[in-house]
């Protein structure tokens, strides 16, 4: 997958979006099955953690589409993976709160 991505930045953010989903994804798993409090903690700091970071990301993505417009359609697409996680998110969210 990372072939398809030619900017060094669109590859980061890939790489972050897809570690952060299945970290994200694991948390609430291994949540739903314990009903720990401790994890739903560690899922929550995840979150709190991850925002910011991924705001971040944005910002420098929507900078370096706008100075490599020629590749507009890469820009797009990591744009569109990174923004997919905020759903998910929100989702996983809701299946953990009672």
């Amino acid at each position: 997958m990372m072939v398809l991505f030619k900017h060094r930045w669109n590859r980061i953010s890939v790489r972050i979006a897809c570690f952060s989903f299945f970290l994200g994804t694991l948390l609430m798993l291994i949540a739903l099955m314990a009903e720990n409090d401790l994890i739903r903690t560690l899922g929550i700091v995840f979150l709190v953690l991850y925002v910011p970071v991924t705001i971040v990301l944005l910002f420098v993505l929507f900078v370096t589409a706008l100075t490599n417009f020629r590749d507009i359609h890469e820009h797009v697409m990591t744009l569109i993976i990174v923004l997919m996680n905020f759903p998910i998110a929100l989702v996983y969210l809701y299946f953990l709160n009672p």
